[in-house]
């Protein structure tokens, strides 16, 4: 049976089409506008960037004063154009870029910890390694230095024009004894990027890391490692967005920057809406002499083959453990990326210590925190635990450490540091924690005894009971501080160990 339309119906109808068609064209061309400018908007992505100032600067925290943007990779990226890598290490790290900057083919932003002597070392290292190894490292890598105000260096060379008051070389002749045996110095005739002049290398010479060195001025020292300053600073040095803030010993598996904003173009409501995220990659290890797995396939099959394992399973298996880890080695390998889990990091990853890519607007490092007291990513991952975040394993990237499997080793001089930074933690950081942020029953440090009925559950590591319980301290002065009172009072206490069989400043 038809219904014939009258005169007036037809005519609502026609004018109802009418205004739906006009929305359509507004919304077209709102959309249109709102991605034309793309020092704000991604052009295909929906999240919002600003624009960041990539120029050099002074800067002082605490006690440490920051060179940013001292020494600038040639490339520069806008805000939504790529993902930062954020890493920091002192002299003896600095060649993990020739093989990082190679896998990661993207913007990496450097904190170098050069204190007094350290300084002229990591200009002579990075001179030679712009100029005489890999290209990406010129290309991609921007050095910050940081360096204590007790423990200055001589002179500083001048690399930028906003350098106030300083001639080119503040010491031409001691500049030229710093570099006698790496370098060939002409004025003017040196390593140029932009408005930076390194001196030149000597590329005949073999690199200073292959060529046995005396102990670094920190180690002679035995200088605190501020990791988590660096850490921040090398952070909040990135132009872009997105930030990767991960260590200068764990290589990332390539094309993870293409391949994630692949994933981000596909899911973008899924992404970029609902409670906060990032995006975790699983973390492993091989054995000295093998060579870094390339893929999935290889990485699974080197792991099935106890060629390599998940990492720090001989010191911490539980910080670095991902929900669902068996699981994640199983599953079928595809190409790109996408997520494979979505978890939070309660119990039992309540100890996780999780390597991420964020975003600039995610929590920072507590700066007050050292290398030497452990524990020094503890404190974010409670605060990203009580905000509630969402944490995204993917699928197909992940880190490998520098090739050499970390083992347990007893050390009485870390063991103090750890006891003393971890009661710091509870009795001082935790409570301010608390009344910044809240808390929640899911989240606590580890640290923290457990809840009661948790105590005599099934705890991973420990058959029954809770984690041992450092007697509480309550320190007046900052954990920092209160470790270099002790090195000053007994330096003979303080013997640190970097080799990688046991420890690095990095992880």
């Amino acid at each position: 049976m038809s219904i014939a339309l009258t005169r007036p119906t037809t005519l609502r109808a026609l004018i109802l089409l009418f205004f739906c068609f006009l929305a359509y064209v507004a919304l077209h061309v709102l959309s249109k506008s709102l991605y034309a400018n793309d020092s704000e908007k991604h052009s295909t992505l929906l999240f919002t960037c600003e624009e960041k100032n990539s120029a050099f600067r002074y800067g002082q925290r605490g006690s440490q004063y920051v060179l940013y943007n001292y020494i600038k990779s040639r490339q520069q990226f806008k805000c939504h154009e790529s993902i930062t890598l954020t890493t920091h290490g002192d002299t003896s790290y600095l060649d993990n870029l020739v093989y990082l900057s190679q896998r990661w083919q993207g913007p990496i932003s450097f904190s170098v910890y050069v204190p007094s002597s350290d300084y002229y070392d990591a200009i002579k290292i990075i001179s030679y390694l712009r100029q005489c190894t890999v290209s990406e490292i010129k290309e991609f890598v921007t050095f910050h230095f940081v360096f204590d105000n007790s423990h200055m260096p001589k002179s500083i060379i001048k690399l930028h024009k906003t350098q106030k008051g300083l001639p080119y070389f503040e010491n031409q002749t001691e500049i030229l004894k710093f570099h006698e045996k790496n370098f060939v110095k002409v004025m003017g005739h040196g390593d140029k990027s932009e408005n930076t002049e390194l001196p030149m290398a000597n590329c005949s010479l073999p690199a200073s890391w292959i060529i046995p060195t005396k102990q670094t001025y920190r180690n002679k020292n035995k200088l605190l490692y501020p990791v988590n300053i660096l850490r921040n600073v090398a952070r909040e040095s990135a132009t872009t967005y997105y930030v990767f803030s991960s260590d200068s010993e764990l290589y990332p598996s390539p094309n993870i920057i293409p391949n994630f904003f692949d994933m981000l173009k596909r899911n973008d409501s899924y992404l970029h809406f609902g409670k906060p995220r990032v995006f975790a990659l699983p973390i492993f290890e091989v054995y000295k002499n093998q060579t870094v797995p390339g893929s999935k396939q290889e990485l699974v099959e080197m792991l099935e083959s106890g060629l390599a394992i998940p990492f720090h399973e001989k010191i911490c298996a539980l910080c670095h453990r991902i929900p669902q880890q068996k699981e994640w080695q199983r599953a079928p390998v595809n190409d790109g990326l996408s997520v494979f889990h979505v978890g939070k990091r309660h119990w039992p990853y309540h100890m996780w210590e999780p390597i991420f890519i964020g975003t600039q607007d995610d929590p920072v490092y507590d700066e007050r925190l050292s290398w030497e007291g452990r524990q020094d990513k503890m404190t974010q991952g409670y605060v990203l635990c009580v905000l509630d975040y969402d944490f995204m394993t993917l699928d197909n990237a992940f880190l490998v450490h520098r090739p050499g499997v970390k083992v347990k080793k007893e050390d009485l001089a870390i063991k103090y540091f750890t006891q003393n930074q971890s009661a710091y933690i509870r009795g001082t950081i935790l409570s301010e924690l608390k009344v910044l942020y809240g808390s929640s029953p899911n989240c606590w440090l580890w640290d923290e005894p457990l809840p009661v009925a948790m105590r005599d559950g099934d705890f991973p590591q420990r058959k029954t009971g809770g984690p041992v319980v450092i007697p509480l301290l309550r320190p007046r002065i900052s954990c920092l501080d209160s470790q270099r009172e002790a090195i000053s009072r007994n330096k003979s206490l303080y013997v640190l160990s970097v080799s990688t069989s046991s420890s690095s400043i990095n992880t």
